[in-house]
C-alpha cells in the first residue's frame, strides 16, 4: 500500500511538472511573440510620419524619398502576366493597371506620393526576407507583414514574422498565388488567435454594423499601396480555395464568386450587392479559422478599387 501511494504521489508530481512546462512554454511563447510583433510595427513605420496603427485607427502615412513611384513601380504590372494567353480580357485588365501606374507616376503629385507605400520594407526584409507585405485593416489589430516561405506552404502556421518558432505564425499566403497581388484571387492566411490577435479580428465581420462600416482593407508592397474594398464575409466550408479554383481558369473564377453565396454559413454570412465583382477583377480572401465550426473556414472577401491614391474601379 505505501509503495503504491508513492507511485501514486510520483505521477501526480511528473503530471504537475508537464503541466507547469507545457504553461510554461506557453506564457514564454506568448510574450515572445507579442514583443516580436511590436518591434515589427515599431520597425515598419519608424522612418514615416505614422506610428503603427492601433485598433479603430487607420493609417494616414506620409512618404520618404525612397517610397516615391519610379520606373521600377512598372515591374508590379510587368510581372504579373500570370493568366494564359487565351485569357484576353484579364489580359486587358493588366494592360489598364500598367496605364494607371504610368498616369500615376507622371502626374507626381503631393496627393499621389502621398498614397505609396508608407512601410519601411527595407528594415523588415532586413529582418526577414520572405516579408513582402503589410495588411492593414482599420478598426482592428490587423496590422501585420505578410510572408511567403520559399519552399513550405504551412511554415508559417508556426513561425512569426521574424521567423522564430511562434504559436501565433503570420499572415502570409502560399506558393501558388504570385507576390505581386496580380492573380485574381490572393489567398491570405492567419490565426484566429484566443487573445483576439492575427486574423481573429476578421470575425468582427460577422456583426452587420462593423461591417458596413469597415469596408477598406489597405495592402501595401515596396512600391505601392493597394486599396481593397470587402464585399464578402462568410462562413466558408473548408474548401483549400487555390487548388478548388484554378485562377487561370475563367469558369473556376467565377465559380468562385458564386460559392461566395452558396458554399457558406447563411445566417452568419454577408455578401453586398452595392458593387459588382467580376472574374476581371484582382481580390483578396483573407482566411482564419472558426472556434464553434471547426470544419469551417471564415472568410473576408474584398476586390482591388485603388492602387496608389488612383481609382481602378
Amino acid at each position: 500500500m505505501k509503495n503504491k501511494k508513492i507511485l501514486a504521489f510520483l505521477a501526480f508530481v511528473s503530471v504537475a511538472a508537464i503541466s507547469a512546462g507545457v504553461i510554461g512554454y506557453i506564457v514564454a511563447d506568448d510574450i515572445q511573440s507579442k514583443e516580436s510583433l511590436s518591434q515589427m510595427q515599431e520597425m515598419a513605420y519608424e522612418n514615416t510620419s505614422t506610428e503603427y496603427v492601433s485598433e479603430d485607427s487607420t493609417i494616414e502615412g506620409s512618404t520618404t524619398q525612397d517610397s516615391m513611384i519610379t520606373d521600377s513601380s512598372m515591374d508590379l504590372a510587368l510581372e504579373s502576366s500570370t493568366l494564359s494567353s487565351d485569357e484576353d480580357n484579364s489580359e486587358m485588365a493588366m494592360s489598364e493597371d500598367m496605364d494607371l501606374y504610368a498616369t500615376t507616376e507622371a502626374s507626381g503629385s503631393e496627393e499621389s506620393l502621398a498614397n505609396v507605400a508608407a512601410i519601411d520594407f527595407d528594415k523588415l526584409q532586413a529582418s526577414n526576407p520572405d516579408i513582402f507585405a503589410w495588411i492593414n485593416i482599420p478598426g482592428t489589430v490587423i496590422d501585420y507583414p505578410v510572408a511567403q516561405h520559399p519552399t513550405d506552404d504551412t511554415y508559417y502556421l508556426k513561425h512569426g514574422a521574424d521567423g522564430l518558432s511562434s504559436n501565433y505564425g503570420c499572415p502570409y499566403i502560399e506558393l501558388s498565388d504570385s507576390k505581386n497581388f496580380t492573380d485574381f484571387n490572393t489567398v491570405l492566411y492567419g490565426h484566429n488567435m484566443n487573445n483576439g490577435s492575427m486574423f481573429a479580428g476578421l470575425h468582427k465581420y460577422e456583426d452587420n454594423e462593423f461591417y458596413q462600416s469597415h469596408r477598406n482593407i489597405y495592402i501595401y508592397t515596396p512600391d505601392h499601396k493597394l486599396t481593397y474594398k470587402v464585399f464578402a464575409a462568410v462562413m466558408y466550408s473548408d474548401a483549400h480555395i487555390p487548388y478548388y479554383y484554378n485562377d487561370l481558369i475563367e469558369s473556376d473564377r467565377n465559380a468562385f464568386l458564386n460559392s461566395l453565396k452558396t458554399d457558406i454559413v447563411a445566417n452568419r454570412s454577408y455578401v453586398s450587392e452595392d458593387i459588382e465583382v467580376t472574374k476581371d477583377d484582382r481580390i483578396i480572401t483573407l482566411s482564419t479559422c472558426d472556434k464553434k465550426l471547426r470544419s469551417n473556414r471564415f472568410l473576408v472577401v474584398a476586390v482591388l478599387t485603388g492602387i496608389d491614391g488612383q481609382e481602378v474601379k
